[in-house]
């Protein structure tokens, strides 16, 4: 009966079905995707097979797109193309089997470069493999955050007549701990390079805060560059991190600095919250530095149980104590179904046409179906902020990690990673599936529904920390929006698989002691610490135990098309 009624549709019936067909593919935009660390290893067309755990890792990716050219992308990740694999050999030398550490003085920020829009990438090494990075004091260690704005005149002033400047801001460490502390001393600096040729080559590496103190660890920095050109600071680029000064004392506040001359030199740091625990609530983290059209810089971040932004309006001289955005509550770590790590960082975005003062706020929120993406609006420059609208969905899965963008037309682009799993209640392989999805907001329209943007699904138990106590999947991903597309990078273990023997290894000690991520795994190792002395049980080796897949991850884009 159904078969006859469908020969019976009329023409006209048949048009408007496919009609409204071509209508809603249409509304739901087009994308592809593509790995931008192709291939795994620069230089190497095999590697993509051939590379073995560490060395196959990539995650917290990040993307820029040039401003002038939308065909000139530059993206880069923690990258570990350069990592010894696991064990003994020529470079660890008589090390256990299960020895996958960083290894001392190897960078670990890569660089990826595009000129076809995203179509297709080039891994060209890491920072450190340039000759500006070689002859200079520094390693890269990562945390990696890419912006572009215009080139400086050399009078002082910017322009894009000149061109357009890419930074690559990066965590940074002394080569052979030759900085001017002792052994036991490690701290962690922020640095900054710039690129005149769309991520070709890049300059020696520029301290970014002059604080110079042997306790400070400063984490997860981000930058940004006012590239308004009717902006009084036009040109101008902002640092902002988190400065842990001593470790165990509550001390965190949130630092930004200020580079007036395209990265040449960054003047001092200024504090933009409290550094202690004084009623204001720490766990200060994930911050993130962005401008608006009219100068305004904003710096938001997590402080306790709530997000905050901080303003200013002279060009980053003056700011203002933290401003409430909304409550919030961490997703779970880990995400029940899958071991890896999590958060609940915000991303920040300001609508970029002139006279425009509103601005949005989006984060993971913990609810009680699993983690939903939440955005938050300000019509007024952020001195006060909307109800939190939910646009993720229960049918994506467990959401985190996302990135947000506005067009140059105001078009808000959306996207993220959601988890999807077997069983709750254990993790391992086969046992989760991750995707990403994207979500638009067109001028004076509302969310559409959201789409999902990667091709193919990814087992976050094919990742790893490099001491194997959990899976990694880095602390953030990227979104940037040009006029006519966007581009969402994260991190994808599609080509990876998982290791039976290193989910047991992570069964037996989940939950028997807290274990270091992998920015521990890096300061134990240059302090001379063995980074796996405390841990329980039988360590697995990945080349004895696993297939040569094992803890392949990349840096994949989706380029969407709304």
């Amino acid at each position: 009966m159904k078969h006859t009624l469908v020969r019976r549709l009329s023409s006209t019936t048949a048009l408007l079905i496919a009609l409204l067909i071509i209508a809603t593919a249409s509304a739901a935009g087009s994308f592809f995707d593509s790995q931008a660390n192709a291939p795994q290893v620069s230089g190497d067309p095999s590697s993509n097979m051939s590379a073995v755990f560490p060395t196959n890792k990539q995650n917290e990716p990040t993307i820029a797109v040039n401003p002038l050219d939308s065909h000139y992308l530059i993206a880069g990740s923690n990258d570990e193309q350069r990592q010894p694999p696991c064990g003994p050999g020529t470079v660890r030398g008589s090390v256990p089997a299960n020895d996958c550490s960083f290894f001392p003085n190897v960078g670990t920020s890569g660089i990826y470069t595009s000129s076809d829009g995203g179509t297709t990438w080039t891994n060209r090494g890491l920072l450190d493999d340039q000759a500006s990075w070689i002859s200079s004091a520094l390693v890269s260690d990562g945390d990696p955050v890419i912006a572009y704005g215009p080139k400086p005149t050399g009078t002082g002033s910017f322009s894009y007549a000149n061109g357009a400047r890419a930074y690559y801001a990066t965590l940074a460490s002394y080569k052979n701990n030759n900085g001017s502390y002792p052994p036991n001393k490690a701290p962690e600096y922020l640095a900054v390079s710039y690129s005149d040729d769309n991520g070709l080559t890049w300059s020696a590496p520029v301290l970014a805060t002059t604080k110079d103190n042997p306790n400070d660890f400063n984490d997860k920095e981000w930058i940004t560059v006012d590239d308004t050109p009717s902006s009084p600071y036009f040109g101008r680029v902002y640092v902002s991190w988190t400065e842990f000064r001593s470790a165990g004392n509550g001390s965190e506040p949130i630092m930004v600095t200020i580079s007036t001359n395209g990265g040449a030199s960054f003047g001092g740091p200024k504090q933009l919250s409290p550094a202690g625990n004084n009623g204001t609530g720490n766990g200060r983290q994930g911050s993130m530095v962005t401008s608006g059209p009219d100068g305004s810089v904003y710096v938001a971040f997590e402080q306790g149980s709530g997000h905050v932004v901080s303003i200013s309006r002279d060009g980053g001289q003056k700011w203002t104590r933290p401003i409430n955005v909304a409550a919030v509550v961490d997703i779970q770590d880990p995400i029940p179904g899958a071991n890896f790590r999590t958060n609940s960082f915000l991303s920040i975005a300001a609508d970029p046409r002139s006279g425009n003062t509103t601005l949005y706020i989006a984060w993971s929120q913990r609810t009680a179906d699993g983690g939903r993406i939440w955005v938050s609006t300000s019509t007024d420059r952020g001195v006060t902020w909307g109800a939190p609208v939910q646009v993720s969905t229960s049918a994506e899965g467990y959401a985190f990690f996302q990135g947000l963008d506005v067009a140059p037309n105001g078009r808000v682009d959306l996207a993220y990673q959601a988890l999807k799993t077997l069983n709750p209640a254990t993790f391992g392989t086969g046992n989760a599936t991750i995707d990403s999805f994207y979500v638009s907001k067109p001028t004076g329209g509302s969310c559409s529904a959201p789409i999902k943007i990667s091709t193919a699904s990814s087992d976050p138990s094919a990742s790893a920390q490099n001491n194997l106590a959990r899976q990694f999947y880095g602390d953030y991903n990227v979104l940037v929006s040009g006029a006519t597309n966007a581009w969402f990078i994260y991190t994808d273990t599609r080509n990876g698989v998982g290791c039976p023997a290193i989910d047991q290894y992570q069964r037996i000690i989940a939950g028997t002691e807290t274990v270091r991520g992998d920015m521990g795994d890096r300061i134990a190792t240059r302090l001379g610490q063995n980074p796996y002395s405390h841990e329980p049980g039988n360590k697995p080796a990945p080349t004895e135990h696993c297939s040569s897949q094992f803890g392949n991850s990349d840096a994949f884009v989706s380029v969407i098309t709304p």
